[in-house]
């Protein structure tokens, strides 16, 4: 080959790749800052859109590890009673619920990313930790508890619309819970946000293809010093609305009422002359006459304060299961017309967050 041939193949050579914008570096991995080490049995779903991640700094470089996931097990059903039953007593099997699949830190439900980040530098005891969720062209949501992490129902289509659902399970402290959902569709939408002294669960109670979220939940009175009482209240999902109470429609998940009535009728006729009285609040400064007798007629009997429980619970579930002719009936029998009316529009006020809209 000659020597001019040889320059001609080199200058022609360097123009197509001036054209082509050079060579491209053959890629090399970059070694990532996680120090965890992916499970190998649960597969990486792919988010539809890259999301765009800014989450809260911490003092890790990485999110923790999202509590409890992944795991390869599926929700089953189990035939144990626990705190549910049909009303003949016997078990009802709950729900089997199916969700998809988790990264170790990370779980990508359609277009969102969810993580869980631990504040590693809180001194107090207890976790403090939250749940992000983020998602190209949106702002990111961040939730905080201690701590706070996610329900295992994250990833279903809770409410039957066609699109999965982020669960986020709040403990806010000594006394309560917390239990949000958001349905992750083109746009992210808080559908459920309730509070409750324990966590609950999700059951299609009425086998419609949209799950109730049962919460366990205790009601203490504003007016009434030593009422109280606890319930489960049952929330459906009605479309725009979200999650809402509707223990009207599931009647068999609050407690067996005969139990109080037939207590509250035994002690009255046991005990005559010992009228039935609501301890205010303020008994304590300023005691009214009822307030005295309510002291005397505790001092006498101690299952004084019983009876005026089981009355206060009596009208709480027939007003929670929508019979408020029967709760108006309850407290006519024990005072007067004028007491009567006052105390229902105290008890409805007590339980007003649980009534259905």
């Amino acid at each position: 080959m000659s020597k001019t041939r040889i320059i001609t193949i080199i200058i022609l050579g360097a123009i197509i790749l001036s054209a082509c914008g050079g060579v491209a570096p053959y890629p090399t991995p970059s070694t990532p800052s996680a120090t965890f080490v992916p499970a190998t049995t649960t597969l990486i779903p792919t988010a539809t859109i890259l999301p765009s991640i800014t989450p809260t700094p911490q003092s890790t470089p990485t999110p923790e590890t999202v509590f409890g996931y992944p795991t390869p097990e599926a929700a089953v059903e189990t035939s144990t009673c626990d705190s549910y039953s049909n009303d003949d007593g016997s078990c009802r099997l709950r729900a089997n619920i199916q969700r998809s699949d988790f990264s170790v830190h990370q779980v990508y439900i359609g277009k969102y990313v969810v993580r869980n980040y631990c504040d590693t530098n809180w001194i107090i005891p207890g976790d403090r930790c939250a749940i992000t969720i983020s998602t190209i062209g949106f702002k990111q949501i961040e939730v905080w508890g201690y701590p706070a992490w996610l329900g295992e129902e994250t990833g279903i289509d809770l409410t039957g619309q066609g699109k999965p659902d982020i669960v986020i399970n709040v403990d806010i402290g000594n006394c309560c819970a917390e239990t949000i959902v958001y349905e992750a569709g083109n746009n992210l939408s808080k559908i459920m946000d309730v509070g409750s002294q324990d966590f609950g669960s999700f059951e299609d109670l009425d086998n419609n293809g949209s799950y109730e979220y049962i919460a366990p939940t205790k009601i203490w009175s504003q007016f009434c010093l030593q009422c109280k009482t606890w319930v489960q209240i049952v929330y459906e999902y009605q479309g725009r609305a979200g999650y809402v109470p509707a223990t009207y429609r599931f009647k068999g998940m609050l407690p067996d009422i005969q139990n109080d009535l037939d207590f509250l009728t035994q002690f009255t006729k046991k005990n005559p002359n010992m009228t039935l009285h609501f301890l205010d609040l303020n008994w304590y400064d300023n005691p009214s006459v009822e307030d005295k007798e309510y002291e005397q007629y505790e001092a006498e009997n101690s299952n004084y304060h019983v009876a005026v429980n089981d009355l206060y619970e009596l009208v709480v579930y027939y007003l929670l299961s929508n019979q408020p002719k029967d709760a108006q009936k309850v407290l006519n029998e024990y005072f007067t017309p004028d007491q009567a009316s006052e105390y229902m529009i105290d008890i409805q006020n007590d339980i007003k967050p649980f009534m259905a809209p």
